[in-house]
């Protein structure tokens, strides 16, 4: 099926399941602030609204959606997020964590829709609070920036770890072309990065499907793959800010997250490349050292991924060696407890992975499908170099020495096993991380 014929639809997939998309409407074009009255009344009999944005997406759309709303005679409330980790710093932008959670909702007004207008964390943060309070939401999106618009999981922090939390997702995702492509160009590299990632985690996909029977479909799998030509073969267009390019992007973007919400988990797009970004940000904090956005970390640890997989993929009889039994417990601090009740449950399905390493049957499955589907890190590097995203720890603002660090411990904050797991049970990992960084993530 089309990607375009599947808004608001239930199909029968070859994968042997049927999938339901709930989202009715994706709107991008020139009047979509305009259009909003017209929108949000086909998705709910009543007119009352809140609009969520933070201080600078309300001046940037939220103030004139609430103005338009309100000329149709929409009753309007609006909510704009503070910056600041804990909502009393004033530093950076607002966070998609359990007290902002908390701080919103219990400022959140009874509506019968909420809008988001924003990016990331605004439409993670009024995802999450909506499906809480039972309320549908629809997001106007401000920046080509990551692919959560269209995805049914919010990835907040909760006890200080950076987790995957099931909600809904919204009913319409509107876009203003030109907002989208005028939006600070970190946003739209950050963009590139996360969608780069997702060779990576479907690869980790199949990993799973191969080692543990997991689920795969190959239709979510592939699902942007028509469109990926426009940004990684001319990644200078999206330099450029080509409207065509940017507009690939987002609907990559767009339609990456429709396939998490169709399977039902994170694993089309996420796999062990979007550890790096989690645990730099999770040791942000804890120390308080400033981290970069979420696409910008992911298009490094999808090039330390794609790494992993050049030379995991040309091992013919693979043995296995020790993995740590635990946590590094030094090295987490207080989030220690937290980490420990991800990892503990993947120690079993480690063991599994080594058991079946013995089966030249399974492995040479794993090669099989892996080939197929993952891209070189020589490739990675050479579109995110042209494109001007972040390539290197420095584009992020990152140390070699914490970029180590997080290398060497991002296998400890999921239960679900990655490449970045399998090169630890194969010996790989520790000792390549170095090689690694100093070949590919330092210039």
């Amino acid at each position: 099926m089309n990607p375009k014929e599947l808004l608001n639809t239930t199909f029968d997939c070859e994968c042997g399941r049927s999938h339901h998309v709930p989202i009715r409407k994706l709107i991008y074009a020139e009047d979509a602030l305009e259009r909003l009255p017209e929108v949000l009344g086909s998705l709910v009999e009543g007119r009352c609204a809140v609009v969520l944005a933070d201080p600078r997406t309300r001046d940037i759309a939220g103030r004139h959606a609430q103005e338009i709303l309100e000329q149709s005679h929409w009753s309007v409330r609006h909510i704009v997020v503070p910056p600041g980790a804990r909502l009393d710093t004033g530093r950076g932008g607002p966070v998609c964590d359990d007290t902002t959670y908390d701080w919103l909702n219990a400022r959140l007004p009874p509506a019968d829709i909420a809008l988001a207008v924003g990016s990331g964390v605004i439409n993670d943060l009024t995802k999450w609070s909506a499906f809480a309070h039972d309320v549908p939401y629809v997001v106007m999106a401000t920046a080509a920036s990551m692919n959560g618009y269209t995805a049914a999981n919010v990835a907040p922090t909760l006890n200080g770890v950076k987790t995957l939390v099931r909600a809904r997702p919204p009913l319409a995702v509107l876009a203003t072309p030109s907002v989208i492509v005028g939006a600070p160009f970190e946003l739209t590299a950050a963009g590139l990065g996360d969608v780069m990632a997702k060779p990576i985690s479907a690869a980790d996909w199949l990993l799973n499907h191969v080692f543990y029977g997991e689920h795969f479909c190959r239709y979510c799998s592939e699902i942007i793959n028509g469109l990926e030509p426009y940004y990684l073969d001319r990644p200078a267009d999206v330099k450029d800010r080509k409207p065509a390019a940017v507009e690939a992007l987002f609907e990559a973007l767009l339609y990456s997250g429709i396939a998490m919400t169709i399977i039902g988990t994170s694993a089309p797009a996420s796999g062990g490349e979007h550890l790096l970004s989690h645990t730099l940000d999770m040791l942000s904090s804890v120390d308080g050292v400033p981290h970069d956005l979420h696409g910008r970390q992911v298009g490094l640890g999808t090039l330390f991924a794609s790494a992993l997989y050049d030379r995991i993929l040309r091992i013919e009889s693979p043995d296995y060696s020790p993995v740590p039994a635990d946590i590094d417990s030094t090295f987490w601090g207080s989030l220690a407890p937290s980490v420990r009740q991800q990892y503990e449950p993947k120690k079993s399905m480690l063991g599994t992975m080594r058991e079946k390493l013995t089966d030249g049957q399974t492995w040479q499955s794993f090669l099989a499908a892996c080939r197929r589907q993952v891209r070189s890190a020589e490739q990675i590097k050479k579109c995110l170099r042209a494109a001007g995203a972040a390539h290197t720890f420095a584009d992020i603002g990152c140390s070699r020495e914490r970029l180590l660090a997080a290398v060497l411990h991002m296998h400890e904050i999921r239960k679900r096993p990655t490449i970045i797991d399998l090169a630890w049970v194969l010996g790989i990992l520790p000792g390549a991380a170095e090689e690694i960084i100093d070949c590919w993530l330092t210039a």
